[in-house]
């Protein structure tokens, strides 16, 4: 199995004398961990992407007023955007006092994989 990237958070690995990697038996990993840097980065914060990211952080201090329907749409078009081999089959934002969690269900159809991404965020 080919190595695609190393898996994050960097953990040593003697196996591979350098640090775990990401192969096809554990790709979900790598497609997490982008969607959540899709989802948590704010725009202007990538270098030469300054389009790049929902920017979720800043919502949780407007929560009362928080239009869902924006933010599910924010989310979809950066994940076409940045992420367009993943389709997204459903997604559901919850909002409760200081709390925020983002339930993603996506696919990758060139691979088989289906998965949820659970993101839970907090003030």
């Amino acid at each position: 199995m080919p190595d695609y990237t190393v898996k994050w958070p960097l953990e040593f690995s003697n196996i591979n004398n350098g640090f775990e990697t990401v192969d096809s038996g554990n790709l979900n990993h790598m497609i997490n961990f982008n969607l959540k840097n899709i989802i948590l980065t704010e725009p202007g914060e990538r270098l030469f992407f300054p389009n790049f990211g929902v920017g979720i952080k800043r919502y949780l201090f407007e929560q009362p007023n928080i239009d869902i329907e924006f933010l599910s749409f924010k989310i979809t078009s950066q994940v076409k955007r940045y992420a367009p081999y993943v389709t997204i089959q459903d997604l559901k934002i919850n909002i409760e006092e200081r709390f925020l969690n983002i339930a993603l269900k996506y696919e990758v159809k060139d691979r088989n994989i289906s998965d949820i991404l659970n993101l839970d965020l907090t003030l």
